[in-house]
């Protein structure tokens, strides 16, 4: 079994959501499946949009392996407010641990 720790960071963003971000992480020995497993995330409204009640955070994994040494993380991450409209900008980042076997 193979673990490795990665994260996927979202910068500031507005206007829609939730968005998709992904990432590549090596595997140091060869594996024949994995998965992604959350392992922590930091996410907030931006400070310079003041303050806002949690309406909804959204945050999922996939891992689909490229080759035995390589795995693609895609993160899938929404943050907003009781409007109902994703009109707030938020920012985050997503950690997780990559187990392949």
């Amino acid at each position: 079994m193979q673990i490795v720790n990665s994260s996927i960071s979202f910068g500031r963003f507005e206007g829609s959501g939730p968005r998709q971000s992904s990432t590549d992480v090596g595997i140091p020995a060869a594996i024949a499946s994995a998965t992604a497993l959350l392992t922590g995330f930091n996410v907030q409204f931006s400070s310079d949009d003041g303050d806002h009640h949690l309406g909804n955070l959204d945050v999922r994994l996939a891992a689909a392996l490229l080759t035995s040494t390589s795995v693609r993380v895609t993160a899938t991450f929404g943050l907003r407010d009781w409007s109902g409209s994703w009109d707030d900008r938020y920012e985050g980042q997503i950690f997780f641990a990559v187990v392949g076997e």
